[in-house]
């Protein structure tokens, strides 16, 4: 992999990596990009959704440079709303918060970052010279410590960063950053970099068609309109009341139209609507929303502005754009005071936004432990000129056990009490045979439940719930890595959840891991819309917009069992979509399977102690 990533940087290529957990990924790619970064005047951008990955990449920085003594500076920046000094700031939503940041800055009310610039200049003041030269001279440094430092001088920790970032060799930093084309336009700025100097390391690559898409997509719900409607009332702007009350009432109009939980809608239909009732054109609406969203953040203590909310959906609905590469679609929500309407813009080609990154980056590197089938991603991406290839798992044959069970499915048209006893019989007799601690994890959260209620499992139980907060997750997952110390506990969870994708088990902290079924998506009409794109694009829809993202959920919910090369683990996919050959060109060449309707008979072999030699 190595030589792979060096060979791409000097082509100026891009490479598809599909690299098992333990290969050492970040090892793997940094140092061969970074040296060519070094030589040639270009910087790397690794990318990355996790926070617990930024640390992985300081740290491997701090050996390089200890093993190479070579002066290298890099920052780790997150998002701009995780470092604001400002208390309230993480209660928003990322939108809010943009306008909120926005807001202050052009109105000079921000203490954080007036106390960067010299008053009325770009010039840096002494305090912001002081905290950047002392993070270069510290580099590498984490987030929190680049944090720390800037708390100390009550200076916007974000403003630092991105000033560190113009003599930086190294920005970490997330997808957000590059890949959503006003922050990237925004951030290149800032750090001082060109899309076409930048050798870009993509981690978790796996995850990037559907980020991008929910990047680009936007929801407007009759809960943010009635919140504008009160911004209005208090600032006294009759008119846009008015507006916002017609606008309600076009929501409650389509509300009648349906037939069903949700239907399609045309962007002339809505505008039409809109035009009608509120006598203005829909443009005009939306510079008097601006403006109204503008002075209620001029107010004190003001973090949000729903006026703004509702100006930037009707600004991107309004926008000119490829009709076919949007889904429109109206439908019903549950809140607190019962059944509301909303209507959403929903993005189906990550391309659109992808496939400039990488054409005018000077190089890419896209890597994951699930990055199956890679055409799909080459395609799905707008990648041209990609390599893939598929390493070796560095994983002893003899230390991971993988099975399907035969005779089971989650699919839709078997459901049945029969078929949920026969799921939590086999789970019950999986753990009996398991030594220490196993993992459980389901397509869903009712499936959970189901399964959970009439299981008779005879160790400590852990269930994911949905409305958990981060805080209760982690305090489930150390109460599992404490029973793993003993005779080991069970949890429940779901795939594509914070356990199956965000959390690591190391340390052999898992013994087993229970695949059940399949992360399908529902079929709602936002899934019709994906297949029926990549069908009309591909060929694939089937594939691309349905089967192969599910797989690749599965996928990493089963990689949670070995972490390392030392570790010895089994997994059982428990569903008989697994042995189907479309759904196993997903699998990974080097995953050898046995198909059984005993799966106990083959974990009480595997986990049988060793003879004494």
């Amino acid at each position: 992999m190595l030589e792979d990533v060096a060979k791409t940087v000097r082509a100026g290529s891009s490479l598809m990596a599909h690299a098992p957990t333990g290969i050492g990924k970040t090892a793997a790619s940094l140092p061969p990009a970074l040296a060519y970064a070094l030589e040639n005047g270009k910087t790397v951008f690794f990318l990355t959704p996790k926070h617990s990955q930024h640390r992985i990449v300081v740290d491997t920085l701090k050996r390089i440079i200890d093993r190479y003594d070579k002066k290298i500076i890099s920052v780790d920046i997150i998002g701009k709303q995780w470092t604001c000094l400002y208390e309230g700031a993480l209660e928003l939503t990322s939108f809010e918060f943009n306008h909120f940041c926005k807001a202050h800055k052009r109105n000079e009310t921000c203490r954080f970052y007036n106390k960067v610039y010299k008053e009325g200049t770009n010039e840096l003041t002494k305090e912001a010279k002081a905290a950047i030269e002392e993070i270069k001279k510290k580099s590498p440094l984490h987030s929190e410590e680049i944090l720390d430092v800037c708390k100390k001088a009550g200076l916007c920790p974000y403003e630092i960063a991105t000033q560190v970032g113009k003599s930086a060799n190294v920005v970490i930093c997330d997808y957000y950053h590059l890949f959503h084309p006003h922050v990237r336009q925004a951030f290149l700025s800032k750090t001082g970099k060109n899309l076409e100097d930048l050798i870009l390391i993509i981690d978790e690559a796996h995850n990037l068609p559907e980020r991008v898409r929910k990047l680009m997509s936007s929801t407007l719900s009759e809960y943010t309109i009635s919140n504008a409607l009160k911004e209005a009332a208090a600032l006294r702007e009759e008119n846009l009341e008015e507006d916002l009350n017609s606008l309600l009432k076009v929501l409650k109009f389509f509300g009648k139209k349906l037939k069903k939980d949700e239907m399609f809608i045309k962007k002339e239909e809505f505008v039409s609507e809109i035009e009608s009732d509120t006598s203005e054109k829909l443009d005009f609406l939306v510079e008097n929303l601006e403006t109204l969203g503008e002075s209620v953040l001029e107010l004190p203590n003001r973090f949000r502005s729903y006026a703004s909310s509702v100006a930037e959906f009707l600004g991107a609905w309004s926008e000119k754009r490829d009709e076919l590469a949007y889904a429109r679609i109206f439908n019903t929500y549950m809140s607190q005071t019962g059944r509301r309407y909303q209507i959403s813009l929903k993005c189906l080609d990550p391309a659109l936004y992808t496939q400039e990154v990488f054409s005018h980056a000077h190089a890419s590197i896209l890597m994951s432990g699930t990055l199956l089938p890679p055409d799909m991603y080459k395609t799905v991406l707008g990648i041209h000129n990609a390599k893939a290839e598929q390493y070796k798992n560095p994983f002893p044959p003899e230390n991971r056990l993988v099975v399907i069970t035969h005779g089971i499915t989650t699919k839709y048209s078997q459901r049945s009490d029969y078929m949920w006893s026969k799921i939590a019989k086999n789970t019950e007799s999986i753990i009996k045979k398991v030594p220490g601690s196993i993992a459980v994890f389901f397509p869903s959260y009712e499936i959970l439940k189901t399964i959970s209620k009439i299981a008779k499992i005879d160790k400590e139980t852990l269930i994911e719930k949905q409305e958990m907060t981060k805080a209760q997750k982690h305090e489930l997952y150390k109460r599992l890595a404490h029973l793993s110390q003993g005779k080991g506990g069970v949890l429940f969870a779901v795939q594509a959840g914070s356990f199956s994708e965000g959390m690591d088990f190391p340390g052999g902290m898992l013994d087993c891991v229970i695949v059940v079924g399949l992360p399908l998506e529902k079929p709602t009409l936002e899934t019709e819309a994906l297949i029926t794109y990549y069908d009309f694009k591909f060929n694939r829809g089937w594939d691309y917009g349905y089967i192969y993202p599910a797989m690749n959920k599965a996928l990493q919910a089963a990689g949670r069992c070995i972490r390392s090369e030392i570790d010895r683990g089994a997994i059982i996919l428990m569903d008989d979509r697994f042995k189907w050959e479309n759904y196993k060109k997903c699998m990974p060449k080097d995953m050898r399977t046995i198909v059984t309707e005993k799966p106990e008979m083959y974990l009480e072999k595997f986990f049988k102690p060793s003879s004494p030699s």
